[in-house]
């Protein structure tokens, strides 16, 4: 297995991006597509339970609103999730992914962690399924979701993230409500692609029937920061966890420089250790 090297070929700074006490990350994931698509979803999930182990759930969990800002959530409806529910897998026709969720406020268990998680499903991959096609392209991505209070409170302080331009449209007086904005970059050496989401969620009412009545809560406006990177995979295996690795530390790097200063220091950067 290769290990995480402080820097790889082809980054253009030799200076290392902050450790972060307490980001705004919730989601982690690590994804496979495959030569020849497979669709995992008709093995049953008693099946991949008996594979991955008892910690895992033998029945599909659906997918809810929550969770719909992570990659491919629109094409899948259902994920296995561990009985902790911070980890899940999600199988579609192409590939699967591996991933941490952090809404129940667990702390991010590191990305060495999660990379193991994602060897033991492709292992069990192989075992469940063992004429899948070819490993392809590999996607690391990142989702992080900063409340309003937090680092923001109205819309003119969205200059925290340095590729926003505020009021870009102020003459048509256009409200910033339910904004998305893409960017997409190539990776140095044609190792792959860059792409940073971020899109802005207004607080939206939520009803509950409690002991027969409803009640109305209001959920905190959230900014959300997606950044994932894809690359292709050559001949061999190294080659995949190698472009993984280089993934993750393009995204942990462009994470430091697309927010500012006093971004970093409210989420407790430190230098690395």
């Amino acid at each position: 297995m290769p290990t995480l090297t402080p820097l790889r070929p082809g980054f253009g700074s030799s200076e290392q991006p902050p450790d972060f006490a307490h980001p705004p990350l919730i989601e982690v994931w690590l994804g496979l597509e495959l030569a020849l698509p497979s669709d995992f979803t008709l093995i049953e999930a008693a099946q991949w339970r008996d594979r991955l182990g008892p910690e895992w759930l033998g029945t599909w969990q659906s997918i809810g609103a929550a969770e719909r800002h992570s990659p491919g959530t629109t094409l899948v409806e259902r994920q296995l999730r561990n009985v902790m529910g911070d980890r899940a897998i999600r199988f579609h026709a192409e590939g699967f992914s591996f991933g941490w969720l952090g809404y129940d406020g667990c702390l991010y268990p590191r990305y060495e962690t999660i990379r193991d998680g994602f060897v033991a499903t492709l292992d069990a991959v192989r075992d469940v399924a063992p004429t899948f096609g070819p490993p392809i392209r590999w996607t690391v991505s990142y989702v992080n979701r900063i409340p309003q209070g937090t680092v923001w409170n109205t819309d003119a302080d969205w200059t925290f993230f340095k590729l926003w331009q505020p009021g870009p449209l102020q003459k048509l007086k256009l409200a910033t409500d339910g904004f998305a904005g893409r960017w997409k970059y190539p990776l140095n050496a044609g190792r792959g692609e860059l792409t940073i989401e971020l899109s802005h969620e207004p607080a939206t009412a939520l009803l509950h029937d409690t002991v027969g009545r409803d009640t109305v809560q209001r959920d905190t406006e959230s900014l959300w920061l997606r950044i994932t990177t894809v690359g292709t995979i050559e001949s061999d295996e190294t080659s995949l966890f190698d472009g993984m690795d280089y993934g993750r530390e393009t995204i942990v790097r462009a994470f430091s420089e697309l927010v500012t200063t006093d971004a970093r220091q409210f989420w407790g950067a430190a230098p690395r250790k």
